[in-house]
């Protein structure tokens, strides 16, 4: 699968190209100052943490000329590292849409392969999936995209996911609240009758949860 990424790409002249031919450094700079401004989103609200997220995916638009390599990019900014179907995932982004902007960011040598993963048993043939890193990722960064990748493909992980996303859309959020009880998660999953073991999604939903900055009361 690496070498399916190794193809020379004719990328638009307005993409970004030419930002990076001269230096290497200059690749390492811009990730540096990127990766900088979306890590001091971090001390304010959600609200305003949209807002600058949006310029930002507002300007990387104008340096790649596709919105979709600049939410990519913006991604990786943000996390450090991802596969293919992680952003997917993440994003909602159809499977093409995210190799061609995969290609992109590898040709600007903004991102590179970082590790191949084991394909998980009585899994269909193809390519061994590979965890991308931005320029001057953590190892840290890798392992945690590594570990999201097997996460995103259990089903009772994506309904945890979609179910803790609920919680903090339409009953957190319009409650002004950043705390949560478990019993109110159980309870709320019971409400949606989910197809797996209410206690299996109820502790998936706590994680994910308090990844996310909401205290769980047990």
């Amino acid at each position: 699968m690496v070498d399916k990424y190794s193809s020379s790409l004719d990328i638009n002249k307005n993409s970004g190209n030419e930002l990076f031919q001269e230096n290497e450094n200059d690749v390492k700079n811009y990730i540096d100052f990127y990766r900088k401004l979306l890590s001091s989103c971090e001390k304010n609200n959600l609200s305003e943490t949209l807002k600058i997220i949006q310029k930002l995916l507002s300007l990387n638009e104008k340096i790649f000329s596709s919105s979709s390599t600049a939410e990519v990019f913006t991604y990786f900014c943000l996390h450090g590292a991802a596969t293919a179907w992680i952003l997917q995932s993440e994003l909602k982004m159809p499977e093409a849409t995210v190799y061609r902007t995969l290609k992109i960011l590898r040709a600007l040598e903004l991102i590179s392969p970082a590790v191949k993963i084991s394909k998980i048993k009585h899994s269909k043939g193809g390519p061994r999936p590979i965890v991308w890193s931005l320029k001057g990722a953590s190892g840290e960064e890798v392992y945690k995209a590594f570990k999201l990748h097997f996460k995103k493909l259990s089903p009772k992980f994506r309904i945890a996911e979609e179910v803790a996303q609920t919680i903090l859309d339409k009953y957190l959020s319009e409650n002004k609240r950043n705390e949560i009880t478990f019993r109110e998660i159980v309870i709320h999953i019971k409400e949606l009758n989910v197809p797996f073991r209410t206690p299996d999604i109820a502790d998936l939903t706590a994680d994910y949860l308090l990844e996310n900055g909401i205290k769980v009361w047990r």
